[in-house]
């Protein structure tokens, strides 16, 4: 089986679908606010409770910290994770879909639109981050806070890769559209 062909039976459905990028910028935002709600939840019931329990036992509220430390660096890691897994499954997606020249018009046109409500999410974001957030959330995400702050230019990063990689695949495999199946 030849490469086109190929290309054409795993993403035999996926014309035009620019909405990726936007599924992708939909799900690093609900990311981003579950983050800062999982943060606040432990330290809401850890912190209290590390309190007590070191009153009764300081090694013991020692360890209880020492749980507490470890599993917010490593959700801060996770989180980060969760995002490059999600920009890694945007490129994968924009490899797969078989696009027509016209569609290129479509990308463009979502692309504009997704960064104008973009910076309406970025700010509900901002709000939720700093109505929910204390200072020890805040020095618990340094990697997500630096997304956070650089995220438009992260994005446009993003499109400009996801764009290069369909307009490669364009050129590498054709439109897609007609020719020969042999």
């Amino acid at each position: 089986m030849n490469k086109r062909r190929f290309i054409k039976r795993i993403g035999k459905n996926n014309k035009a679908q620019a909405t990726s990028i936007i599924y992708f910028f939909v799900i690093t935002i609900a990311i981003l606010i579950c983050s800062i709600i999982v943060l606040k939840l432990v330290n809401t019931i850890v912190t209290p409770f590390q309190t007590q329990i070191g009153n009764m036992s300081a090694p013991a509220g020692e360890a209880v910290k020492n749980v507490q430390g470890k599993f917010t660096s490593w959700w801060d890691i996770f989180i980060v994770l969760l995002f490059i897994i999600n920009v890694l499954l945007l490129f994968i997606s924009a490899f797969l879909i078989d696009i027509h020249p016209a569609f290129v018009i479509v990308y463009i046109v979502c692309v504009f639109f997704m960064f104008i409500m973009g910076n309406y999410a970025l700010d509900l974001l901002d709000n939720v981050w700093n109505k929910m957030a204390t200072t020890t959330e805040l020095a618990q995400s340094p990697m997500q806070l630096f997304i956070m702050a650089n995220f438009n230019l992260i994005m446009l990063g993003i499109v400009i890769l996801s764009g290069i990689i369909m307009y490669a695949k364009f050129k590498w495999f054709g439109s897609g559209m007609g020719g020969s199946t042999s």
